[in-house]
C-alpha cells in the first residue's frame, strides 16, 4: 500500500511546484515591494503609481504620503487629487481613489454606463449590479460641518454656516424634498436679499423652508451666520448639489 502511494509522491510534488509558480505572481503583487505603504495590487488597479518604485512621480514624496494628504502620486509637483479628473470622467481622483473605482478608465465596471454619471444615478461603479446605494448629507451644528457620503464612503467634508442663535437651524433627520438650481432669497420685509443663489436643495417645509444651498455673500463658513438655512461654500455646494437626489436623506444634530 505504501509503495503504491510513494509512486504518487513526485505527481504531488510537480502539482505544487505548478501551483506556486501561478500564485507567488499574484502574492508578489498584493505585497509593498517598494515600502511605500501601499499595497503592490492598489498601485496596479486603483493609484496607476509603479509598485516597484516608492516615489512615482520623483518629486521627493513617496506615493502613499502623496495620497494620504491629497496629492497626486502620479504627477510631480503639488496637485490636488481634488483638481484632477485623469479621465475626464466628472469624478474627481480624490472621488476615484475612495470610491476604488480606475481613475484612468471612464466606465470601471464596464457597463456602459460613466461612473460619474452611476454615482449620481445612486449605482455603484465598480459592479455591474442594479442594487441602488445609499447616499446622506449630515451636518454638524457644533462643529460647523457638513459631511455626506456614498454607502459608508466619505466623499467630502467641509465647513459651514448654520442658523444664528435667535434663527437656529431645524434638527432631525430629513430628506431632500426639492432641488431648486437658482434661487432669491429675502427681498421685501426682510433686512437681507440675496438674489440669484445657485444650487438649493430643499428639505424641511413648516412656517419656513430650509435649504443647504451656496452662499456667496460671505466668507465666514465655520460659525452660524445664516437665518436656518445652511450655507455652503460655492466652490463646494455645486458637487454636493449634483450628488444628491430626491430624497437623499439629510441628518442635521
Amino acid at each position: 500500500m505504501f509503495l503504491k502511494y510513494k509512486k504518487l509522491i513526485p505527481f504531488y510534488i510537480v502539482s505544487i511546484i505548478i501551483l506556486l509558480f501561478i500564485v507567488m505572481p499574484k502574492i508578489v503583487k498584493a505585497a509593498d515591494d517598494d515600502q511605500d505603504g501601499l499595497n503592490g495590487a492598489d498601485e496596479i488597479a486603483i493609484y496607476h503609481t509603479d509598485p516597484n518604485k516608492a516615489d512615482t512621480d520623483n518629486d521627493g514624496y513617496n506615493d502613499y504620503q502623496e495620497i494620504y494628504y491629497g496629492y497626486s502620486p502620479i504627477r510631480a509637483g503639488k496637485i490636488k487629487l481634488s483638481s484632477l479628473d485623469s479621465d475626464q470622467d466628472g469624478l474627481s481622483d480624490a472621488w476615484e481613489i475612495r470610491l476604488g473605482t480606475d481613475l484612468l478608465k471612464t466606465d470601471t465596471d464596464g457597463d456602459g454606463h460613466g461612473d460619474y454619471q452611476e454615482v449620481l444615478s445612486g449605482y455603484d461603479p465598480k459592479t455591474n449590479s442594479n442594487q441602488k446605494i445609499s447616499k446622506a448629507i449630515n451636518v454638524d451644528i457644533k462643529t460647523q460641518t457638513l459631511s455626506y457620503f456614498f454607502g459608508d464612503i466619505e466623499l467630502d467634508k467641509f465647513l459651514i454656516s448654520s442658523g444664528i442663535k435667535s434663527m437656529p437651524t431645524p434638527t432631525g433627520d430629513f430628506n431632500i424634498l426639492k432641488k431648486v438650481p437658482v434661487k432669491n432669497y429675502g427681498g421685501v420685509g426682510f433686512n437681507f436679499y440675496y438674489p440669484n443663489t445657485k444650487w438649493n436643495l430643499h428639505f424641511t417645509t413648516g412656517r419656513w423652508g430650509y435649504y443647504i444651498h451656496g452662499a456667496y455673500w460671505h466668507n465666514k463658513f465655520g460659525q452660524p451666520m445664516s437665518h436656518g438655512c445652511i450655507n455652503v461654500p460655492y466652490n463646494k455646494m455645486e458637487k454636493l448639489y449634483a450628488f444628491a437626489q430626491i430624497g437623499t436623506e439629510v441628518i442635521i444634530k
